[in-house]
C-alpha cells in the first residue's frame, strides 16, 4: 500500500480544483490515510502532551486503508455496538498482595488486598487489521520497549466509524468511509489538517498554563476541553503555613494522576516500576501496578503529613481520575510541621512539585 496523493488519478473535468483543495477521486489501488494517536510531531514545550487523534477526522474510500502511528501509550479501539469501553486497571482477586513493608519496617494496610493489573482487554490487540463495521477491532497497548509499529487498518465497508483510545477517556477520532469514486482528502492535506490542529492545541495550552488555583490548591494537570494534557501541577510549588491543609484536585479530564509524597530516591523508585511484568502460563505475562502508586499509603482519609510518615515521610494519594471507577478525583493532606516537602505523579515522567511549608 502507499500514499493516496502518489497514486491519485483526477478526473478530466475539475482536475485542477480537486488538486487545489487538496482532494482525490477513485484510486487506481488501495491507498492509505495517515493518522497519528498522540501529536503528530514532537511537542516541544516542557510537560505538554496531547491525548487526541490527529486529524480527529479522515475520510477514505471502501477498501482503502488507515496507517495509524501511536505516538505515546494509546489504543486505538473500534467498539463492537453497545459494547462499553474497559477499564484500564482492574483488580486481580486471585493475586493478593503479600510482604510490602514501609521504611519503618511495617506492613503497608493493603497487604492481603488484590494486586492492581493493566486488564488485558485493553493491553491485548483484537479482531486482526481489517474492520468490517462490526465488532471490536483494537491496537492493544503499545510494547514498553521500542518506537510503536503503525496500525494499519483496511476498511471494506462503507459508513462512519468511531475509534477510541481505552487509556484516555473521551479521546476519539472519526474514520468516514465513502463508496468508491467521490472526492476524498490527499495524505498531504491530512497531515495539514494534523499539524494545524496540533498548533492550535499548543495555543490553547499555553492559555490553559495560566490557570490561578483557590488558596491552598493544587490542581494536578490541566487540559481544558481538548486534547491538551499538561502533565505538570499548579503551581508546582506551594507555600502555606504549619496547620494548612492542602486540597490535591485532579484538573485532567482524559488523564490520571497520583500525589507520591516523600524522598526523591523513594518516590523515584515507584515511578520506575510503576508496572511490572509478571509471567503468566499460557499467556502474555500480566503487568502488575505498583500498590505503593496505585493504592493510598493509608486508608483513606489520609493522616496528616509530619514529615515521618511510614518512616521517611511517605504519604501517597493513590491514582486519581476524574472519570469515575470507584477513584477518587481531589485529597486533602494537612502538612503540620515546617519543611519542604517534594511530590510526584508516579504515573508521569518529570511531573514534580514542591510544598515549602512555614511556621
Amino acid at each position: 500500500m502507499v500514499d493516496r496523493r502518489s497514486t491519485t488519478l483526477f478526473a478530466i473535468t475539475g482536475a485542477a480544483l480537486a488538486l487545489a483543495l487538496g482532494l482525490t477521486t477513485a484510486p487506481a489501488v488501495a491507498l492509505m490515510a495517515p493518522v497519528s494517536a498522540g501529536p503528530p510531531k514532537p511537542v516541544k514545550v516542557a510537560h505538554l502532551e496531547f491525548n487526541g487523534f490527529f486529524p480527529g477526522t479522515t475520510r477514505i474510500h471502501v477498501g482503502d486503508s488507515v496507517s495509524f502511528a501511536i505516538n505515546g501509550f494509546h489504543t486505538v479501539t473500534f467498539l463492537a455496538s453497545g459494547q462499553a469501553p474497559p477499564p484500564l486497571i482492574i483488580p486481580a482477586p486471585s493475586n493478593p498482595i503479600t510482604g510490602r513493608l514501609d521504611s519503618a519496617g511495617a506492613g503497608f494496610w493493603f497487604n492481603g488486598k488484590p494486586n492492581l493489573v493493566i486488564n488485558p482487554l485493553v493491553a491485548a490487540p483484537t479482531g486482526g487489521n481489517t474492520y468490517t463495521g462490526t465488532g471490536e477491532l483494537s491496537s492493544g497497548l503499545p510494547a514498553p520497549t521500542g518506537p510503536a509499529k503503525p496500525f494499519v487498518v483496511t476498511f471494506t465497508k462503507a459508513g462512519t466509524f468511531i475509534f477510541n483510545c481505552l487509556v484516555h477517556p473521551g479521546m476519539k477520532g472519526v474514520v468516514k468511509v465513502l463508496p468508491k469514486g467521490g472526492p476524498v482528502p490527499s495524505a498531504a492535506a491530512d497531515r495539514r489538517r494534523a499539524d494545524a490542529q496540533l498548533k492550535a492545541g499548543i495555543a490553547e495550552a499555553r492559555r490553559l498554563s495560566t490557570v490561578k488555583p483557590a488558596p491552598a490548591t493544587v490542581l494536578a494537570g490541566h487540559d481544558g476541553n481538548g486534547a491538551v494534557s499538561w502533565w505538570r501541577f499548579f503551581p508546582q510549588t506551594l507555600k502555606i503555613k504549619a496547620g494548612t491543609t492542602v486540597d490535591f484536585r485532579i484538573s485532567s479530564k482524559r488523564e490520571v494522576h497520583t500525589i507520591t509524597i516523600g524522598p526523591a530516591p523513594y518516590t523515584s523508585k515507584i515511578e520506575e516500576t510503576f508496572t511490572t511484568p509478571q509471567p503468566n502460563p499460557g499467556g502474555p505475562p500480566s503487568l502488575i501496578v505498583s500498590p505503593l502508586a496505585g493504592y493510598p499509603s493509608d486508608p483513606p482519609p489520609l493522616p496528616a503529613e509530619t514529615g515521618s510518615n511510614h518512616g521517611n515521610g511517605f504519604v501517597n494519594t493513590g491514582i486519581l481520575s476524574n472519570g469515575g471507577g470507584g477513584l477518587a478525583s481531589s485529597v486533602k493532606i494537612t502538612f503540620t510541621k515546617p519543611g519542604i516537602y517534594d511530590y510526584e505523579c508516579v504515573i508521569h515522567p518529570k511531573m514534580d512539585g514542591k510544598i515549602v511549608v512555614t511556621k
